[in-house]
């Protein structure tokens, strides 16, 4: 996989981590505060399903930020690689 491809995956999960967490936010503060439900959904069933959202957006946070720091990491060692001044033998 190269590197632009791996870039733009983290990017991807970092904007679904987001996603994920504020729609999970949202749902829980409706359902705690502003509408009673209708029907036969109950409120835990919704907070259930917002609990699980902002699960889901936390550890693709994680996973996001983890990722970025490991290509930063592999950046770095491959300049230092690079820019090393070659070795004499004796």
């Amino acid at each position: 996989m190269s590197a632009k491809r791996k870039y733009e995956l983290t990017r991807l999960q970092g904007a679904m981590a987001i996603a994920s967490f504020s729609a999970g936010t949202v749902i829980c503060m409706v359902c705690l505060f502003f509408v009673k439900p209708y029907g036969e959904i109950s409120s835990t069933a919704m907070m259930a399903v917002s609990e699980f959202l902002v699960l889901c957006g936390g550890l693709l946070g994680a996973k996001a930020s983890f990722d970025m720091r490991m290509q930063r990491f592999e950046a770095k060692v491959l300049n230092e690689i690079h820019n090393q001044p070659p070795h004499e033998e004796q």
